[in-house]
């Protein structure tokens, strides 16, 4: 393994990034009973993380290209850390939406800046040292929701959640900057993945909607499970929330587990075996009202984002693999944001048992493209 310090900074940073995107929904209460927000603005404050997705993750590309990943990486840390101090000043709401567009869209920013750098962590096991952040990355996430949810209305907790994470962060950025720059590696790890020497614009447009045809299918089971379970399989509101937590709890394990192996099979080859067993069992899992089987489908689907995004650099000069990859995500999250939007009427016209089965479709069509990426001499092994 490379890289060592920068990768154990990136572990660190991952439970961080896991606890920062979890802030928005356990501290909903607080917003609304102390500091007086409506739920609608509430909504509007989802609306602006989107758009803060999209605009860092457009402008991160140019940077990471123009000065490099690890000062990029630095400079991105510290960025997040001032967004972490302004929204100690949340009691305002265009304060709080607007350090809740910045958090979001640079966490989302450094998620895919580690995804340029796990290259650079092993010749041989890139793959599964990403998967391993990313597993982390929920660590955090689930964690900060199991401990922090019983603050949810606590004004003080928020507070001191904001400082900690901001006190940890400054000195990670320094760490970065400071840790021996070892380009040798990272340039032979860029000949590797980018394996062209011109921009593969179908390729990249192919991925790009794979991954949004995922995320469609990932968060569309995140957002509308729990109504589902209850409005249309008509079980209670734990046993729906459990349904919820093992799906969540499939794609932790996965990417512990599924991780080791995607190096050893190929990323093209084990996302489509991914893909299409993620399709088959959530087929099952809502032809039969079965939601438990949901643990599984989290299972299946655990590797795809992050491998999936780890792709676009293969198909761009090295030069470019990071606007390259930054645009996919952009194009995917546009997809994934414009399906919610209709999505949520699409289930008042035609009902939950009409409408979930789209998740599963969506699944399957990113299968059915992820055989055009394999790449053609793989497609007979």
């Amino acid at each position: 393994m490379r890289n060592k310090g920068l990768y154990a900074v990136s572990a660190l940073l991952m439970v961080i990034l896991g606890v920062s995107d979890a802030l928005r929904g356990i501290f909903t209460p607080l917003f609304t009973s102390v500091f007086g927000f409506s739920m609608s603005q509430v909504g509007f404050i989802v609306s602006a993380s989107y758009l803060g997705n999209l605009i860092c993750l457009l402008f991160g590309g140019m940077i990471l290209d123009r000065i490099g990943r690890k000062k990029a990486m630095s400079l991105f840390i510290i960025a997040l850390a001032l967004s972490e101090i302004l929204l100690l000043f949340g009691s305002n709401y265009g304060i709080l939406v607007i350090g809740f567009f910045l958090s979001l869209g640079i966490s989302t920013l450094l998620n895919t800046t580690l995804n340029l750098l796990s290259d650079s962590f092993s010749a041989t096991k890139s793959l599964m040292l990403l998967n391993a952040l990313f597993f982390l990355q929920g660590i955090g996430t689930s964690g900060s929701q199991l401990v922090l949810s019983r603050f949810s209305s606590s004004q003080s907790v928020w507070n001191g959640t904001l400082i900690a994470m901001a006190v940890l962060l400054i000195p990670l950025s320094v760490i970065v900057m400071r840790l021996k720059d070892e380009g040798k590696a990272s340039s032979s790890a860029d000949k590797e993945t980018a394996g062209t020497q011109k921009t593969e614009t179908g390729m990249i447009i192919l991925i790009a909607l794979t991954l949004g045809l995922y995320l469609i299918a990932e968060h569309g089971i995140t957002n509308y499970i729990i109504m589902y379970g209850t409005e249309y399989v008509k079980i209670s509101a734990a046993e729906a929330g459990l349904a919820l937590s093992l799906y969540s709890a499939g794609i932790m394990i996965g990417r512990l587990v599924l991780g080791t192996i995607v190096d050893r099979i190929g990323a093209e080859k084990m996302l489509f075996i991914s893909l299409v067993a993620a399709t088959v069992i959530a087929s099952a899992a809502f032809a039969l009202s079965i939601l438990p089987l949901l643990f599984l489908v989290g299972l299946s689907i655990s590797i795809v984002y992050p491998t999936t995004v780890s792709l676009v650099r293969k198909h761009a000069p090295a030069s470019l693999g990071a606007r390259a990859t930054t645009i996919a995500v952009s194009a995917a999250s546009i997809l994934d944001v414009i399906f919610n939007a209709v999505f949520g009427r699409a289930i008042d016209s035609f009902g939950y048992g009409s409408s979930m089965p789209v998740l599963c479709i969506a699944l399957g069509i990113s299968a059915i493209l992820m055989i055009l990426i394999i790449p053609k001499g793989k497609r007979q092994h």
